[in-house]
C-alpha cells in the first residue's frame, strides 16, 4: 500500500463512523401516581435544560398527562400554568366554576344536601358513579387535546413526540395501549382512577385507570417503541400505603402486583421520593413540581453519561412552535347529542345555538356546554370533537346521562343553638322545547317552619329566553324566652313570626350570565305575635299587595362561606295595604323600599382572601305607633348564619346601611379560618318612650352598632362544618358561641 492510498484509508476510517453512527432514540417512562405525578414536569424541565433529548413517551394515569401534554407541544412552563389555573382546580375537584354557570338556567339554591331520584334507577345507580364528578374535566380534555388529535389524524406517532399510554380494561383483565384514536379519550381512560372518577367506553368497554395492570409502563414503552435507552421516572408510593385513608384502601385493592424495574442496560431510573403527598394533592402543584425538577438536574450528569442524545433547547423549543402553529382552530359546525330522550337531546344542541350562529367558536362551545349543564338535569355530559376535513370545521358530539325527572333531597342546618332545621323537598325537571321545573320544599326546626311551592316555565329561543314563576311560602319563626339575647330590657319577651305569601314572577330575564332581572307581583299577610314585659299579648299584622323589580347577580363559590365571586342583590318595590294591632281596626299603609347587598370576594394569596360587603335599605314606610309592634316588624340585619338565631334590637330598622370586611386564611382546600366585622347604621333608630309609644331618634346615622364574628369552616363535599364565636354591641349585647353543620338557607320572606 502507497502513501497515498494509506492516508485516503485512514481519514475514511475517521470520518465515516462518526457520520454512519445514528444518535440514541430515547424514549421517556411516566409513571402514575395522581397528583405526585406533577413531579413529571419538572424532571422534563431538567432535562430539556441539559439538552438531553427526548424521542419517545410512555405515561400511565397522571404520567400519562403530562406525558399527553408534552406530546401535544406543551412546555414544563405551560403544564404549570395550566395545573395552577382554576380551571384545573375545578376540573380535578369535580366542581363547576362558579364564573360559568348561567344563572338564568339553574336551580334555585336551598338547603339540599344529598338528592335521590324517583324514576326507575335501581337503588344501586342512584350512588353517584365518582366521588369527583367528571363534568367539568370532560370539556377541558377536548379543549385541550381535540385540536392535536386533528392534526395528527389520530395517529399517536404523529404527535410533536410519539405517544402511548396505558388503561386497564378490567373485565378482559389486561392493559389496554393506546397508540390512535381520541388523545383525550386515551388519557382519560388511563387516568380514572376507580371510585374517584368516571369510567369512559371506548368501543363499548368501559376502561380505568392504566396503573391497576402496569403503573411504570416500561413494557410498553419497550414494545411499542424500541428505544436504545430509557429514562423512567417512577413517583408511585414506594410501600403499600399503610395508612389506611380511603384513597389508600382503593388502591391497595385495585393495583395488581407488578415490576417498577427498569433493568440498567435497557436505561436509568429516576426515582423521585413523594411519599408524603397523596393522590388527589393537587394544591400543592408547585411543591411537587420543584421536587421534581430538583430531582432531575441532580440525575443529569449520570444520565449524560449514559445517553449521548443531545437537543438543544432551541431545537425542542423551534420544534413546538412549529407543532403548535399546524393545530387547526377549535371551530365548530355542528353539534349532535344522544343518550337522552329526543327532546332532551334537542334541548341540548340548542344551548350550542345561543349566539344565533351556525359556526362557533371554542368560546361559544364553552358557553353552550355550560349553560346545559348549569340546569343540574344532566349526571353528565360528555364532549368529543372530531374534525372534519371536507368543512376544515370540528363536529361536537355530546352524550348526555339524564337524570330522572322525579327527585327527592334531603337537608338542613344542625347547630348548638335552637335554630336547627330539617329540611326535605320533592322536585320535577323536564327538558324540552320548554324547560319546566318545579318544586315542594318544607323546613322543620324547633323555632322555625316553613313551606315554599315554586314553579317555573322557561320559554323562547335560547338568544332571547324569558321566564314566568309562581311562588307561594308560608314560614314561622319563635324566638323564646329562655333565648339569651331576651334578657334584656328594651325587648320583647317573647315573638312569633308569621307570615304567609303568594308571588307571580311575571317576566324573567337574563341579564348577561350571571344575573336575573324580574319583575313580580304578590299579595302577603304577615303576622307578629309578642308579649311586652309586663306580660301583654299584642298582635301586629299587615296585608299588603306588592309590586317589585329585582336584579340577582352571583359568582359566589358557596352560599354560606364564600371565599371568591361577586354577589350582587337589588329589589324595588311597592307596598299597599292595611295594618292593625290586635283587633283595632287599623289603617292603610303605602310606601316605597329600596334595598341591597353586596359580596365581593378577592384572592390576594393562595392562603388568603378578603370579602367587602354591604347592605343598605331605604324604605318611605310610616313608623307604626307602638314600639313593640315597630321593632318586631322592622328590617333586621343578619350578616351571619349564627346572626340570625337572634331578636336583635339595635340591628332593626326600617331604613340603614350597613358594611362589613371579612378576611379569610385558606389553610387548606377545605379548611379556613374567617372573620366578619360589620357596622350597622340605621338612618333613623327606633326608640320607646315611657308609654310605649314608638319614635325615630333625633339625627341621621348616628347610632352605630357592631357586630363581630371569627369562625373556623371546615368545608365537606356536601356541606360545611363551623364553629364560630361572636360579640355584638346594643341594648343585647354579649358573646355567643357555637357550632354548626349544613347549609343554612332559609325560606324567601316578602319584604326581601
Amino acid at each position: 500500500m502507497n502513501l497515498k492510498t494509506l492516508i485516503l484509508t485512514t481519514l475514511l476510517t475517521a470520518t465515516i463512523p462518526a457520520a454512519a453512527v445514528p444518535q440514541q432514540r430515547v424514549g421517556l417512562v411516566l409513571s402514575g401516581g395522581g397528583a405526585k405525578g406533577i413531579a413529571h414536569a419538572g424532571v422534563i424541565q431538567a432535562l430539556e435544560e441539559n439538552d438531553i433529548a427526548i424521542d419517545y413517551v410512555a405515561g400511565t394515569s397522571m404520567g400519562a398527562i403530562v406525558g399527553g401534554l408534552y406530546s401535544c407541544g406543551y412546555s414544563p412552563e405551560e403544564m404549570m400554568e395550566l395545573f395552577t389555573s382554576p380551571q384545573f382546580s375545578f376540573a380535578s375537584t369535580g366542581q363547576i366554576n362558579p364564573d360559568m354557570v348561567y344563572y338564568f338556567s339553574a336551580p334555585t339554591p336551598s338547603p339540599v344536601l344529598f338528592t335521590l331520584s324517583l324514576g326507575n334507577d335501581s337503588i344501586a345507580r342512584q350512588v353517584p358513579q365518582s366521588l369527583i364528578s367528571p363534568v367539568p374535566m370532560n370539556y377541558e380534555f377536548i379543549e385541550i387535546f381535540a385540536p392535536s388529535t386533528a392534526r395528527c389524524d389520530g395517529d399517536f406517532n404523529k404527535l410533536m413526540v410519539p405517544f402511548r399510554c396505558v388503561a386497564s380494561n378490567v373485565e378482559g383483565r389486561h392493559k389496554e395501549v393506546f397508540a390512535s384514536g381520541q388523545v383525550g379519550d386515551a388519557i382519560r381512560a388511563s387516568m380514572t382512577f376507580p371510585i374517584v372518577f368516571s369510567p369512559i367506553a371506548i368501543n363499548d368497554t368501559l376502561l380505568y385507570d392504566g396503573g391497576i395492570y402496569e403503573n411504570f409502563p416500561v413494557e410498553t414503552m419497550r414494545d411499542e417503541f424500541h428505544p436504545d435507552v430509557m429514562i423512567g421516572v417512577d413517583v408511585h408510593a414506594a410501600d403499600r400505603h399503610p395508612t389506611p385513608t380511603a384513597l389508600n384502601q382503593i388502591s391497595n385493592m385495585v393495583e395488581m402486583p407488578q415490576s417498577y424495574e427498569l433493568p440498567s442496560d435497557e436505561g436509568i431510573k429516576i426515582r423521585v421520593n413523594l411519599d408524603r403527598f397523596s393522590l388527589l394533592d393537587f394544591p400543592k402543584a408547585e411543591e411537587i413540581y420543584e421536587i421534581g425538577y430538583r430531582r432531575g438536574l441532580e440525575m443529569a450528569d449520570s444520565i449524560k453519561s449514559r445517553i449521548s442524545a443531545r437537543r438543544s433547547q432551541e431545537a425542542v423549543a423551534n420544534r413546538r412552535n412549529e407543532f403548535r402553529r399546524s393545530l387547526p382552530e377549535m371551530r365548530f359546525g355542528s353539534v349532535t347529542t344522544t343518550g337522552g330522550t329526543k327532546a332532551q337531546n334537542e334541548f341540548v344542541d340548542r344551548m350550542f345555538m345561543a349566539h344565533g350562529k351556525k359556526i362557533f367558536n371554542s368560546r361559544q362551545a364553552r358557553d353552550g356546554f355550560y349553560r346545559a349543564v348549569s340546569t343540574r338535569a344532566f349526571a353528565n355530559l360528555y364532549p368529543q370533537a372530531r374534525f372534519n376535513p371536507a368543512t376544515g370545521l370540528f363536529d361536537l358530539s355530546l352524550h348526555a346521562y339524564p337524570k330522572s325527572p322525579w327527585s327527592v333531597g334531603l337537608g338542613g342546618y344542625i347547630t348548638s343553638s335552637t335554630n336547627s332545621m330539617l329540611y326535605a323537598a320533592i322536585g320535577f325537571n323536564s327538558l324540552g322545547n320548554t324547560m319546566a321545573d318545579a318544586s315542594l320544599g318544607a323546613w322543620i326546626g324547633q323555632n322555625y317552619a316553613a313551606a315554599q311551592l315554586l314553579a317555573t316555565v322557561r320559554l323562547g329561543p335560547q338568544s332571547h329566553p324569558y321566564s314566568g314563576s309562581i311562588q307561594a311560602v308560608v314560614s314561622r319563626r319563635k324566638f323564646f324566652q329562655d333565648e339569651q339575647l331576651f334578657f334584656r330590657t328594651g325587648s320583647p319577651d317573647f315573638v312569633t313570626g308569621l307570615e304567609a305569601f303568594v308571588r307571580a314572577y311575571i317576566l324573567q330575564l337574563p341579564a348577561g350570565r350571571h344575573a336575573v332581572t324580574s319583575l313580580s307581583a304578590g299579595y302577603g299577610y304577615l303576622h307578629h305575635r309578642y308579649y311586652d314585659s309586663s306580660g301583654l299579648e299584642y298582635a301586629n299584622n299587615h296585608s299588603l299587595g306588592q309590586l317589585a323589580l329585582r336584579y340577582d347577580y352571583t359568582t359566589l363559590n358557596a352560599v354560606n362561606y364564600p371565599t371568591s365571586g361577586l354577589a350582587i342583590h337589588a329589589a324595588a318595590m311597592g307596598l299597599l295595604g292595611r295594618t292593625w294591632i290586635n283587633a283595632t281596626p287599623g289603617h292603610h299603609v303605602k310606601w316605597l323600599q329600596i334595598s341591597g347587598n353586596v359580596a365581593k370576594y378577592f384572592n390576594l394569596h393562595k392562603h388568603f382572601a378578603l370579602g367587602l360587603t354591604g347592605e343598605a335599605m331605604i324604605s318611605t314606610r310610616e313608623l307604626i305607633h307602638e314600639y313593640f309592634a315597630a321593632i318586631t316588624s322592622a328590617a333586621s340585619f343578619n350578616p351571619t348564619p349564627s346572626s340570625a338565631n337572634s331578636f336583635n334590637v339595635s340591628f332593626r330598622a326600617n331604613s340603614f346601611i350597613a358594611a362589613g370586611v371579612a378576611p379569610i386564611w385558606k389553610a387548606t382546600s377545605s379548611l379556613q379560618l374567617r372573620g366578619s366585622f360589620n357596622i350597622f347604621t340605621p338612618s333613623q333608630k327606633i326608640e320607646s318612650a315611657r308609654d310605649g309609644s314608638a319614635s325615630y331618634s333625633r339625627g341621621y346615622l348616628n347610632h352605630p352598632e357592631f357586630f363581630g364574628e371569627i369562625a373556623a369552616v371546615y368545608t365537606l363535599p356536601f356541606a360545611s362544618l363551623s364553629a364560630y364565636g361572636n360579640y355584638r354591641t346594643g341594648i343585647d349585647h354579649g358573646w355567643n358561641c357555637g357550632v354548626s353543620l349544613g347549609v343554612f338557607l332559609t325560606a324567601p320572606k316578602f319584604l326581601k
